[in-house]
């Protein structure tokens, strides 16, 4: 993770946003770890590589691409799991994307989670409550379950970044 501005300005390319066209895995590669940068310890190397898109294929996790080709549906998934990996396991994330699909179209279910991240980032890493997106199933477990899952992961991400950033500024002998 970067500092806390990186994580208060992370943007999380919405629907419309991601490329119309069909992309092939070495394009796909580059492009997430552009879009999930700040998701990426440096010790932990690269968001995603074709290995792990290959094994999320294989294991039933994302779709098969069609013609070695993977569409905006493959993108939008791909960025969910990465972001979803840094707290969950792969079947907890599996679970936790089918509920979240049998509930509402993809685009609008994928666009809520990326509003939703980018609120709670920025509510935790200033020290703000979170005021949650709006939903029109306010109230619904389901919208609790995935607000509470984007959180998670929020307070994974502050968490991770304050103890690298202390962890600096110790070595630097610094003190805040």
């Amino acid at each position: 993770m970067k500092n806390d501005t990186t994580l208060t300005a992370f943007h999380c390319p919405r629907w419309k946003e991601l490329p119309d066209m069909d992309l092939y895995m070495d394009q796909v590669v580059t492009l997430l770890n552009t879009y999930l940068k700040d998701f990426c310890l440096e010790q932990q190397g690269k968001a995603i590589t074709s290995t792990m898109i290959n094994n999320y294929v294989k294991h039933g996790i994302v779709t098969p691409p069609v013609k070695k080709r993977y569409n905006r549906k493959h993108l939008a998934y791909l960025i969910v799991v990465c972001i979803l990996k840094t707290v969950f396991r792969m079947d907890e994330i599996s679970d936790l994307i089918r509920v979240q699909m049998d509930m509402y179209p993809q685009d609008q279910a994928y666009d809520y989670f990326c509003a939703e991240l980018e609120c709670c980032l920025y509510s935790i890493c200033t020290h703000k409550r979170v005021k949650h997106i709006p939903s029109d199933d306010e109230g619904s477990p389901i919208v609790d379950l995935i607000r509470n899952t984007i959180q998670a992961v929020a307070y994974t991400a502050y968490v991770r970044d304050a103890v690298r950033n202390y962890e600096r500024d110790t070595d630097t002998g610094k003190d805040d």
